[in-house]
């Protein structure tokens, strides 16, 4: 008797993979108002969570004939749900290495950033059966994309009145894993978007 593969739900795939990357950025927020190493470690267990949601997900791909979206498209949108998560481990990393705290502008980015990843969490799970409502969770994440930006050129730009050079320095590559992570959100939502018009 022939048992036939269970389906794979790819919509699920993708969800299970943004809500393992907000679980991430709460605990970034969480350490920037207290930058402990056990909340620093579970970020990094997170990240490496999410690796692996991603891996499980182009491995489905790889073993389907059809998927119910492009095929290029879900590997590039789990990508970009992926890079999100990992610029918020890398952002968290760094500021260990350099032995530096969380400074206002960096909370801000955080929950903004988590803002934005709550949106993407949101816009997913009306991917499949409210395309309406996803489309508008999509238009949001390009809002909060548009906020995260300001706020980090306005961190630059106090950062630069600063004197000491090495405080500069760490700081601004702090500062620039966020601006990365926002551009993956939005990219997050181009492609949604893109996804939504090929219906």
């Amino acid at each position: 008797m022939l048992h036939k593969k269970p389906k794979t739900n790819f919509y699920t795939l993708l969800i299970e993979q943004a809500e393992c990357t907000v679980s991430g950025v709460k605990l970034l927020c969480a350490y920037c108002n207290h930058p402990e190493e056990t909340c620093g470690d579970q970020i990094k267990e997170l990240e490496m969570l999410g690796d692996r949601k991603r891996s499980r997900l182009i491995a489905a791909i790889n073993d389907s004939f059809i998927t119910p979206i492009d095929r290029e498209d879900l590997f590039r949108l789990s990508g970009t749900i992926d890079d999100v998560l990992d610029y918020a481990w890398y952002a968290v990393k760094e500021l260990r290495i350099y032995h530096i705290n969380p400074d206002p502008a960096i909370g801000d980015m955080a929950n903004l950033l988590l803002q934005m990843a709550q949106s993407l969490l949101d816009c997913l799970r009306m991917l499949e059966h409210n395309p309406t409502q996803c489309n508008e969770h999509a238009v949001q994440i390009k809002k909060m994309e548009n906020r995260l930006n300001a706020r980090f050129h306005q961190a630059m730009n106090d950062l630069f009145e600063q004197d000491d050079i090495r405080t500069i320095l760490k700081y601004r590559e702090v500062y620039a894993h966020f601006n990365h992570a926002s551009d993956k959100g939005d990219h997050a939502a181009d492609l949604l978007l893109d996804i939504l018009v090929k219906r």
